[in-house]
């Protein structure tokens, strides 16, 4: 059900982007530091909304990969711990 969301807001998200640069054809001077370039606006709201999810993906993936590899050492900390409790209830018996 939740996968099924997520493609739903993503493709919402595409069409909205779509939408608001087909709107907007017209010519934007953007000025870098060392030069400046015209581009269509429906261009730069492309570009801006790929790096936007791009940037927002690598993020993602870091925080969830440092929660992974934080709770692989929690596991493998109480694995002993859980060893031992099946040594002495097996000692009791």
């Amino acid at each position: 059900m939740f996968r099924v969301l997520k493609i739903i807001l993503v493709a919402i998200c595409l069409i909205f982007a779509f939408v608001l640069g087909s709107q907007n054809p017209q010519l934007v001077q953007i000025n870098y530091i060392i030069a400046s370039n015209t581009l269509p606006l429906a261009m730069i709201i492309s570009i801006c909304f790929a790096l936007g999810v791009a940037i927002g993906c690598f993020i993602s993936f870091k925080l969830f990969s440092q929660l992974k590899w934080q709770n692989y050492r929690l596991k493998k900390k109480l694995a002993p711990e859980k060893d031992n409790n099946k040594l002495v209830a097996n000692k009791d018996t």
